[in-house]
């Protein structure tokens, strides 16, 4: 009878994805393949050597302002250069870069502009538009685009990637007329170049494959009654896997992450035993220079330069020792995805792909175990899990994954000992409390506060007096080994700070003016006006979260989601910890453990803050720089308890309540996927 059922359900599912996979493409066809069906025409290539009269082209000098971005980037540097020399006592000498030109107080840099004309004669519905240059550094374009001597639209931009030699943009107008104005640092024969527009039938794969996935989504929520109200972390599980598919798929080798490329160059040589065999595309991925696409034609490009540059027989041999540094080994799950993708021969773009992919499970899985230990309030623990931040970073090449998916489940452990008072803490859970904090806290130790909340266990937690001080010890033990690293850390790898083994000079070096030492100087000589400009930076960043000055959620640097979303899941997260569903008892905290957490919140918050004002902010300035809302995550589990209500209860059944929490997680990052990812470099 149980297989019977077992054979049902996978009918079932069945033919929820053959219907899936019908709609998906009868969607993409019916609405955003139209236009190439119904103007069926083919590719026009143009000459652009002159004698094609449909073109007309000018070539002239321009200067171009540069961006308040690009002007800070040309100073940081030079600071940087500068360090340099002084610490290794040599005379620095600035360089002089002959194509920036300084006028009324605003920077420019020389260009070659080149303008091209083009009538088309007759109307032609432009999808595509693909200019390939052969250029030595980036370049870009701009377009207009016309219809019966109208402009229909004058906001086409694209960059041109000095390693592919192509840019492509979208147009998606019927014209009949355009103009395109090329600009670059050095002269170009027009007749290098090569123009073409299409209105090809092409079914996108990454859109085809989100409307898929959101309808299985849809289905699974409807479907799984029983998972929903016993067993939620099989729901998160394939919920937070087709997320974060959807995201690698989707990104592809584009470095959108925060420092990435750092944390890829590590997790790439971890891959490796003693000797390490860096290809040109290891080494761009390194150093954050890989070119990035825009569009599925960009990415073809991209892949291929990628490919064509993996070779392993010309890559660049290094060595390292076989013992793997502790604050390293949070990197596995990523190194394990290198090392699979170069044993089965992949291409580069696969081979990132399986170290992503890596990283995603790992974290499915201890966030799985988090619910699954959670009791009563598992609905919380993975509605944390599916935070947009939290499936982002776990979908890219960074420890951040590993630090907040351990960090949740030890706090998971600390949480339900307080919630069952009675209970004596055995050395099994405390064995499992210490190494959640002791993996999580391994890149970033600042996070070890929150475990000293078990020094504040009452004495009826322990079995007797003297394991209760044993077990006390131990938490110090390793809380004072995690703080000490803080301040005298091993030596970092892949780090991308100058001379982190001085700390005369030691700073993020990505701001002018950082120094730690002289940042501590300043904090120590003006102590309360330090106390005064971290209060007020806690307080600005809160009420910018929590009353719509800042997006917390974020993908990244592609963008974040709109201020509705953080609205609607703080009051997701408050209704799940104020109302307790039909017919479930539980319990609240008490008003000792309220304030403990609290004070762990807020002491935490402030040294993540003092944290970043000491390496990443100008000595001596009003303001501190680079504290991000990523950094508050590991926090939001304490926080969320601190409302547990033990009398309220919902007219809801659980499986209810778990369908509108995984409905309103996953619709807020489909939505974000859709519009930053799939919109932005898929189409």
């Amino acid at each position: 009878m149980q297989n019977k059922s077992r054979l049902q359900h996978f009918l079932r599912y069945m033919i929820v994805l053959l219907v899936a996979v019908t709609l998906a493409f009868l969607v993409e066809c019916v609405i955003f393949q139209f236009p190439a069906l119904r103007y069926k025409q083919e590719p026009i290539a143009f000459a652009l050597d002159g004698v094609d009269e449909m073109v007309e082209i000018v070539a002239e000098d321009e200067l171009a302002q540069l961006t308040e971005d690009e002007i800070r980037s040309i100073e940081v540097e030079r600071d940087n250069q500068k360090l340099l020399a002084e610490y290794n006592g040599e005379e620095y000498v600035e360089p002089v870069d002959e194509t920036l030109v300084e006028k009324n107080g605003t920077m420019y840099r020389k260009v070659k502009k080149t303008t091209i004309k083009v009538d088309l004669v007759n109307p032609y519905y432009i999808h595509k538009m693909d200019f390939r240059v052969p250029v030595t550094e980036s370049a870009g374009y701009s377009a207009v685009v016309y219809r019966d001597g109208k402009v229909i639209n004058d906001n086409i931009y694209c960059t041109i990637e000095a390693k592919i030699g192509a840019g492509v943009a979208n147009v998606s107008e019927y014209a009949d007329y355009m103009e395109i104005s090329l600009l670059s640092q050095e002269e170009l024969a027009p007749e290098d170049m090569k123009l073409t527009i299409s209105n090809a039938f092409k079914p996108n794969a990454m859109r085809i494959g989100f409307i898929i996935l959101f309808l299985l989504m849809a289905a699974i929520l409807v479907l799984e009654k029983d998972a929903l109200r016993e067993k939620q972390e099989w729901i998160f599980a394939v919920i937070c896997l087709m997320l974060g598919s959807l995201l690698i798929c989707g990104i592809g080798t584009n470095q959108v992450s925060y420092d990435e490329y750092v944390h890829a160059k590590t997790a790439y040589k971890l891959s490796f035993g003693t000797t390490i065999e860096f290809t040109e595309s290891a080494l761009q991925m390194s150093g954050n220079l890989l070119p990035y696409f825009n569009n599925p034609e960009e990415r073809a490009l991209v892949e291929a330069y990628e490919n064509r540059n993996n070779d392993f027989s010309w890559a660049d041999i290094g060595s390292q020792s076989r013992f793997v540094r502790s604050e390293t080994r949070v990197y596995y799950p990523m190194a394990a995805g290198f090392w699979l993708g170069r044993t089965l021969r992949l291409g580069f773009a696969e081979t990132v792909a399986l170290a992503k992919l890596g990283n995603l499970l790992f974290y499915i899985l201890i966030v799985f175990f988090a619910i699954r230990m959670a009791g009563k309030n598992k609905n919380i623990v993975a509605l944390i899990g599916l935070l947009p931040n939290s499936v982002f970073l776990a979908a890219s090449l960074t420890y951040d994954a590993v630090v907040n998916s351990f960090l949740l489940l030890g706090m998971v452990l600390i949480i339900n000992e307080i919630l069952e008072p009675e209970r004596k803490l055995t050395w099994q859970n405390l064995l499992m409390i210490l190494l959640s904090f002791a993996v999580g806290c391994q890149s970033k130790p600042i996070y070890i506060v929150m475990a000293l909340l078990i020094l504040f266990y009452g004495k009826d937690k322990f079995p007797n007096r003297w394991q209760g001080w044993i077990c006390k010890a131990a938490i110090l033990i390793v809380a004072g080994l995690m703080i000490y690293n803080i301040f005298f850390p091993t030596p970092s790898a892949g780090s991308d700070y100058y001379l982190v083994n001085n700390f005369d000079y030691a700073g993020d070096k990505r701001n002018l003016g950082t120094s730690v030492t002289g940042q501590i100087q300043y904090v120590l000589s003006n102590p309360v006006t330090y106390a005064l400009l971290l209060l007020r930076s806690m307080a600005e960043m809160t009420g910018g979260y929590l009353f719509g000055g800042t997006n917390f959620f974020q993908y990244g640097y592609l963008g974040t989601a709109p201020k509705i979303a953080t609205y609607l899941v703080i009051v997701l997260a408050l209704w799940l910890m104020l109302a307790a569903a039909k017919g479930e008892k539980r319990r609240g905290i008490g008003l000792k453990y309220i304030l403990l957490m609290l004070i762990m919140i807020l002491g935490t918050s402030a040294i993540v803050w003092t944290s970043m004002y000491a390496s990443y902010t100008t000595v001596g300035a009003d303001e501190i720089r680079g504290v991000q809302g990523r950094y508050f995550i590991p926090m939001f589990l304490p926080f969320a308890v601190c409302f547990l209500n033990s009398r309220w209860e919902s007219r809801l059944q659980q499986h209810n309540r778990s369908r509108i929490m995984f409905g309103i997680m996953a619709a807020i990052n489909m939505f974000m996927i859709y519009g930053l990812v799939i919109i932005k470099m898929n189409v």
